[in-house]
C-alpha cells in the first residue's frame, strides 16, 4: 500500500510523465515514456538549467522568480524531443527537506474470529499516522527549534503488516487476534510543499506526487535486489549528506548532515584562491583525472581536508540514530558527491567507523543509473547528479502499475 495525498483521484493513467528536481545549483527535468510493449521506462527528454547563487538551498526555493524561470527553461529543453506536451509531474521534495519515520503499532482484538472491517483498518492507520506526526514534529523541533511550522505527509507506505505473527498483504477481510502494522511516513514542511505546488501551478503542471529520494532509492533496492533487506543509504547531495537506515526493506529513520558536494568546491575555492565556478570546474576535471600532476596534487589535498570534516560530521550523525543499536553492514552510496573518489574510499575504510556499532564488516556499493530498469534514449542523462530524477520514476510505477 502506498498513499500519495497530493495525487488527484481523477488522475488518469498517463503514458508520459516528468520528474522535476531543484538543487542549490540547478533545475533538472527528465521526461519518461511508459511503453506497454516494454518492461523498462524510457527517457525521451531531459533538460537542465543553472540557478543564480542562493536561489535555492537544499532544494528549498528562496528566489521564486529565478527558480520559475530556470524550471521553465529546463522543461522547454526536455520537451524539444518528446513530440508534444507533457504536464504530469512527480516533484522531488529534496532529501534534506524530508523527514522519514517508520511507526509500528501492535494491538489485540477483542473478537479475533470476526473479519477485519474497512473501518477498523482506517482507525488503525489514523492511529499510526497521528503517532508518526507527533514523532516527526518533535524531531523537526529538535532539528530546527521551530515550534510553529506544520509538517505535511507526502508519502505513506506499508513496511510490514502481520496477523498473529504472519505477514499478510491486506488486513481487510481477514481475521485474527494480534495485529501489527509498520508504516513509513515521509513528512515535509508545509511552506516547502506550498512553494513547489505554486511553482507547478504557474507552469501548468499536474502534480502526481511529491517524492522522497530516500524512499524512492529504498523501493528500487527492494525491486532490483530483494534479497538485501537491511542496509544504509547515504546520499551525498549538493548541500547535504543524507542518511537513511533500512531494516526489513523499510526506512526506520532519516537524518541529514549540512555538508555536501558544494563544500568540497568551497574548500578548493578557498585554498586555491579561485571563484566557486572555477573551483567546481577544477573538481570535475580532477574527478576525470585530467589536471596536470601539480594541480592534481593541490586539488587532492583540498579534498582530503574537506573529507576530514565531512567524515567527522558523519560519525556524529550516526550517533543521532538513538533508536538503532547496531547498524547494517551494507551501505549504498548515491548522489553527485559520490563522484569524488575520496568520499567512497573513505566510506570503505574502517577508520571512520571505529565507534559506530556495525553488525559486520562494511560492504559499500555505488548506486548507478546503469543498474536501474531505465533506458535513456536521449544519451544526455549521465552523471550521478541525475540520479534523483531517475529514481523518482519508481513512484509512477507504484501509482499506476496496480
Amino acid at each position: 500500500m502506498i498513499k500519495l495525498p497530493f495525487l488527484q483521484k481523477s488522475s488518469e493513467y498517463p503514458d508520459k510523465f516528468i520528474t522535476l528536481s531543484v538543487s542549490s545549483e540547478d533545475v533538472k527535468c527528465a521526461i519518461f515514456y511508459d511503453d506497454p510493449e516494454e518492461m523498462k521506462l524510457r527517457i525521451i527528454g531531459s533538460g537542465k538549467q543553472d540557478l543564480l547563487k542562493d536561489s535555492s538551498r537544499g532544494g528549498i526555493i528562496i528566489e521564486e522568480d529565478d527558480v520559475e524561470s530556470a524550471t521553465e527553461e529546463a522543461l522547454a529543453k526536455a520537451l524539444e524531443t518528446t513530440g508534444g506536451d507533457v504536464s504530469d509531474v512527480i516533484i522531488s521534495a529534496g532529501n534534506s527537506a524530508v523527514l522519514g519515520i517508520t511507526t509500528t503499532v501492535r494491538y489485540r482484538r477483542k473478537e479475533p474470529g470476526t473479519a477485519i472491517s474497512d473501518k477498523e483498518v482506517d482507525k488503525l492507520y489514523t492511529r499510526i499516522s497521528d503517532a508518526a506526526k507527533i514523532e516527526a514534529q518533535n524531531e523537526y523541533l529538535s532539528m530546527t527549534g521551530n515550534t510553529e511550522e506544520s509538517l505535511n505527509i507526502i508519502i505513506t507506505s506499508n513496511v510490514s503488516v502481520k496477523i498473529d505473527g504472519h505477514s499478510v498483504k491486506d488486513l481487510e477481510g481477514s481475521s485474527g487476534q494480534v495485529i501489527e502494522a509498520s508504516v513509513f511516513h515521509a513528512f515535509s514542511p508545509d511552506y516547502h510543499i506550498s512553494s513547489l505546488q505554486a511553482l507547478a501551478k504557474k507552469l501548468g503542471l499536474n502534480v502526481l506526487a511529491f517524492g522522497s529520494g530516500m524512499y524512492s532509492s529504498a523501493q528500487w533496492v527492494k525491486k532490483i535486489t530483494p534479497e538485501v533487506t537491511d542496509y544504509i543509504l547515504i546520499d551525498i547531495a549538493e548541500d547535504t549528506t543524507n542518511v537513511a537506515v533500512v531494516f526489513a526493506g523499510g526506512i526506520v529513520s532519516t537524518k541529514f548532515l549540512s555538508f555536501g558536494y558544494r563544500h568540497f568546491v568551497e574548500q578548493i575555492s578557498d585554498k586555491m584562491g579561485v571563484t566557486m565556478d572555477e573551483g567546481r570546474k577544477l573538481l570535475k576535471t580532477y574527478v576525470l583525472e585530467a589536471l596536470s600532476d601539480p594541480e592534481m596534487e593541490i586539488v587532492g589535498s583540498c579534498i582530503k581536508e574537506a573529507v576530514k570534516i565531512w567524515v567527522l560530521g558523519l560519525e556524529i550523525l550516526f550517533g543521532e540514530f538513538t533508536g538503532v543499536k547496531t547498524f547494517p553492514s551494507k551501505i549504498f552510496v548515491q548522489g553527485v558527491g559520490a563522484e569524488i573518489p575520496e568520499t567512497v574510499k573513505t566510506l570503505m575504510s574502517d577508520s571512520w567507523a571505529k565507534n559506530i556499532p556495525f553488525r559486520d564488516l562494511k560492504e559499500v556499493s555505488l548506486m548507478e543509473i546503469d543498474g536501474l530498469p531505465i533506458v535513456d534514449s536521449t544519451g544526455t542523462v549521465v552523471g550521478k547528479g541525475w540520479f534523483n530524477n531517475i529514481i523518482l520514476s519508481i513512484i509512477y510505477k507504484e501509482i499506476f502499475e496496480k
